[in-house]
């Protein structure tokens, strides 16, 4: 075998991957003043940031609304009618690591 020859294939034991399609993103002009909404995994790393965070944003931008989805997971997506409630709701989300 030459080396002009040699091919590593590395094929996933699950498949292929499932393509979503996405929306356009829009610029946020200000955070301040707009409906916010979060979407945390609760990874125990995370316990002592997430809440300040949280409080942090509410201090600083005075949204006139807060939604929350916490997940019971850290592995699995927020479930997609949960997101879309969620998403229709707020001018913006704040998402944690693979939430």
């Amino acid at each position: 075998m030459t080396k002009e020859n040699s091919v590593i294939e590395l094929v996933s034991p699950i498949g292929h991957p499932r393509v979503e399609a996405q929306a356009e993103r829009r610029a946020l002009d200000t955070p301040v003043g707009k409906r916010v909404g979060f979407i945390w995994n609760q990874y125990p790393v995370t316990r002592n940031f997430w809440p300040r965070l949280e409080r942090a944003v509410e201090s600083l931008c005075s949204p006139p609304s807060m939604q929350r989805a916490y997940k019971s997971n850290t592995w699995m997506p927020l479930e997609k009618p949960k997101f879309e409630e969620l998403a229709a709701n707020v001018d913006y989300l704040v998402v944690g690591v693979g939430a």
